[in-house]
């Protein structure tokens, strides 16, 4: 019983010891009517239902002085260490801590960028880095869509990265941007799931598929390829697209005619064997 309690009392020691580390490696936050940005940042949970008004005004006005903290919440990652403890803290009931994972930072972080709008182009270079860096190509786009038309030409030289999955990503956001058509959604059910789930997160649909037919006609050839790679991905809703991707075809650069050969016979595989698209 004595060996029990004293592993108890070990363990929520390094509970807390684990806790007070975080709070002292955190970034310093601004403060707006005598409240922290991070206290702000647990009221956009339910952004934009009714309620969130204060932290979204609370927002506005710290504007650039957050985008320090909300670059580190997009950069943040856990550790299986890290989740651990934090599984561990939720099933007790001993001590009772506010604590988030970075995915709930991360999320929020997205709406807080939206609410920033132009006020948070300044967070884009550092961003645009992020596209490089291994499992955070897709919060990044995320973040460059939140932010708006400002990351166009980040998205654009995306478009010519080695990778055909960020191209494919930064056409698809590119085209929501260049239409100005930003569909989005904060619930959203998983795949092959009948339960909502609370989370920041493009639409998908036929305005986006136009959008990226559009595209295929791009005065710029790495546009026009990711355009067709992007296509290619979200294949089971884009055979409207097959009349441009035939006429991509026929296009001057070669990659793009390779690009739009393999989305047709993703497509549509009957109209790429009349064509013989290699």
């Amino acid at each position: 019983m004595k060996k029990s309690r004293r592993n108890l009392v070990l363990t929520l020691l390094a509970v807390l010891g684990f806790v007070l580390l975080c709070l002292w490696l955190r970034p310093r936050e601004p403060v707006y009517q005598g409240k922290r940005l991070s206290d702000w940042f647990r009221e956009l949970d339910s952004w934009p239902a009714k309620g969130s008004e204060p932290a979204t005004k609370a927002i506005r006005e710290i504007g650039t002085n957050a985008l320090p903290y909300l670059i580190s919440a997009l950069q943040a990652d856990d550790s299986a260490l890290k989740l651990k403890l934090f599984g561990f803290i939720r099933r007790q009931s001993l001590i009772r801590l506010r604590l988030r994972l970075a995915d709930e930072n991360c999320d929020t972080a997205y709406k807080a960028l939206l609410i920033l709008g132009q006020k948070a182009t300044n967070a884009i270079p550092d961003i645009g880095r992020m596209i490089n860096e291994r499992n955070m190509t897709g919060r990044a786009m995320m973040a460059l869509f939140a932010i708006g038309g400002d990351s166009i030409p980040v998205l654009v030289e995306a478009c010519n990265h080695t990778n055909p999955s960020v191209r494919a990503e930064a056409a698809f956001v590119l085209c929501k941007l260049t239409t100005g058509k930003r569909g989005y959604t904060t619930t959203y059910y998983p795949t092959g799931s009948t339960n909502p789930v609370s989370g920041f997160v493009m639409t998908l649909g036929e305005d986006d598929i136009a959008a990226l037919s559009a595209n295929l006609n791009d005065p710029r050839p790495a546009v026009r390829r990711a355009s067709a790679e992007a296509l290619l991905r979200h294949s089971g809703i884009a055979k409207p697209a097959v009349p441009g991707l035939l006429k991509a075809l026929e296009d001057p650069d070669l990659n793009v005619r390779k690009a739009a050969a393999e989305a047709l016979k993703g497509i549509d595989p009957e109209a790429a064997a009349k064509t013989n698209a290699k």
